[in-house]
């Protein structure tokens, strides 16, 4: 008895490994051989393990390529998951954990083409709608983990170029019977100094969110780059430290209720670094109650500490002309393009909107 159970044990253990070992190369060959028919997009890994008996998966160094291209939309040092197999068969495909390990990712935008460079996903994975009544299909992530990831943004236009890296997100994931997720985040810039951390709550229905955010002498040169789209020359540095906690609507910016404290640190704006037309020492704002909405600007105390400006007149233009073009004639063809991104031109839309709200309440309090 005790040997032919050591046989049947052998035999057992021999099949789970074979079918191991088997199944992880065909996953990797079934990958990247439909990669392109299923996403439109060429899969490459250098090996994959997959036990169908616990459910985990381990894709190691894969990458994503650009639509139609050799270059690297997405890349992972290793993806892992654990799915819950005893659920495939309701119907039921639940992902106890996803985890990312050293991602890199670019995002692209150029509006001179079609926008986006990961149009062509959203496109692919969008339902169709269909007449035909199915069987619901229940899918759930329950933990999402980003470890040490790398992160770009390009901007075609202007152009811009930015990332920023150690970047480390955890997330409550994805639950077919639930709306809201929850967010845990940190990350550095890529270029200067700084830290930002904090936790970001979405009701994905109706995206309403609520945010709480430190953020830690966090270097804002990436700005001069879009300066240069609305000046002929000019250099501009610096920090921001901020603790926020605020909820509102994605789809509304005036739906927004905030409180903490803002501050700009070690301005400078000028011909170059040596030559300052405005600088600032720090500008620090206190918010007990900001609620556009709700009409209510209440605000602790504004600082602003050794303001410096400079204005030079010359035979034709000042110095404020000379970078902005003729009565601001650069600014206002960057801002005449409807579909023409520039960052600063939309803090100060959306500061506008607020000054505009803010306004209206001082002068009815007025009258």
């Amino acid at each position: 008895m005790r040997k032919t159970l050591l046989i049947f044990s052998a035999i057992i253990i021999a099949l789970v490994a074979g079918v191991i070992i088997f199944i992880s190369p065909l996953t990797k060959f079934v990958v990247e051989k439909y990669d392109e028919k299923y996403t439109g997009r060429q899969i490459k890994m250098d090996w994959a393990y997959v036990n169908p008996f616990t459910g985990y998966v381990y894709l190691d160094n894969l990458k994503i390529y650009e639509l139609n291209s050799d270059s690297v939309f997405f890349s992972a040092e290793g993806v892992s998951a654990n799915l819950q197999m005893r659920k495939l068969l309701s119907k039921d495909y639940i992902i106890d954990e996803l985890v990312f390990d050293k991602p890199f990712g670019t995002i692209i935008q150029d509006t001179s083409k079609n926008g986006l460079n990961f149009r062509d996903l959203i496109d692919k994975f969008t339902p169709k709608k269909s007449l035909v009544k199915k069987s619901p299909v229940h899918f759930s992530i329950l933990k999402i983990k980003i470890n040490n990831g790398t992160f770009y943004y390009q901007e075609n236009t202007i152009p811009i170029n930015y990332f920023i890296k150690q970047v480390n997100i955890e997330s409550s994931g994805l639950h077919w019977d639930a709306d809201t997720m929850l967010v845990k985040f940190s990350f550095l810039p890529g270029l200067g100094k700084g830290e930002s951390n904090g936790d970001f709550t979405l009701n994905i229905k109706t995206l309403d969110y609520r945010l709480a955010t430190d953020i830690k002498k966090y270097d804002l040169e990436f700005i001069e780059q879009y300066l240069k789209d609305l000046s002929n020359y000019g250099s501009f540095k610096a920090n921001l430290d901020a603790k926020i906690i605020a909820r509102g609507n994605l789809k509304n910016a005036r739906d927004l209720n905030a409180k903490g404290q803002l501050a700009i640190n070690e301005f400078h704006f000028g011909k170059d670094t040596t030559d300052d037309y405005a600088s600032f020492t720090k500008f620090k704002v206190g918010i007990i109650d900001l609620s556009p909405t709700s009409k209510k600007y209440i605000f602790d105390s504004v600082q602003l500490i050794a303001p410096y400006f400079k204005y030079e007149r010359y035979d034709h233009l000042d110095n404020v002309q000379t970078i902005f073009g003729k009565k601001g004639s650069k600014v206002s063809a960057a801002n005449a393009d409807a579909e023409h991104f520039n960052l600063i031109l939309e803090i100060a839309k959306y500061v506008e909107k607020l000054a505009k709200n803010f306004s209206v309440v001082t002068t009815k309090l007025t009258d």
